[in-house]
């Protein structure tokens, strides 16, 4: 039995176990891209909200990031996660809205009321950015580029 060959395999599976127990899990790495993400959105649709009567076909608010980060949220403090949570509930609403008068041709788009809106994502826009300012000292969260650990081996 070659017992060079076996240290050689057994050494590389020592190593791929390591850097797997020592590569991230998520955590505080990427609590400013979810944020980042989180806020797009609000962004969006502080735009949308915006020139929503001035549109012939108005386009559905955003929510996408949301539905992907809301589980992930859980570090930011309470009142930002309630407010998220009825601003994005109240986006449903509204989206919802926007489908029934595509469905019913006899309504209008100038009878939904998005300027509810305004005020809740006002409130979420400046305390994910608070939260970004707090964490990392800037709102814009620098893009990642992968090290060669997670080429190889994958990051989370």
């Amino acid at each position: 039995m070659d017992y060079g060959a076996l240290g050689v395999v057994l050494t590389i599976i020592v190593i791929v176990v390591v850097f797997s127990f020592l590569r991230g899990r998520g955590g505080v790495a990427h609590r400013p891209e979810v944020i980042q993400f989180l806020l797009y959105d609000v962004k969006l649709n502080q735009v949308l909200v915006d020139t929503f009567h001035q549109r012939e076909k108005p386009r559905r608010l955003e929510k996408t990031n949301w539905e992907i980060n809301k589980s992930k949220i859980n570090f930011l403090g309470e009142s930002l996660k309630e407010t998220l949570k009825l601003t994005f509930d109240m986006v449903e609403e509204v989206n919802q809205d926007i489908k029934m008068t595509k469905k019913n041709k006899s309504l209008s788009y100038q009878d939904i009321n998005v300027t509810r809106l305004k005020e809740p994502l006002t409130k979420c826009r400046e305390g994910l950015e608070e939260w970004l300012m707090d964490a990392i000292g800037t709102t814009e969260v620098s893009p990642r580029y992968p090290s060669i650990s997670g080429f190889l081996f994958g990051e989370r």
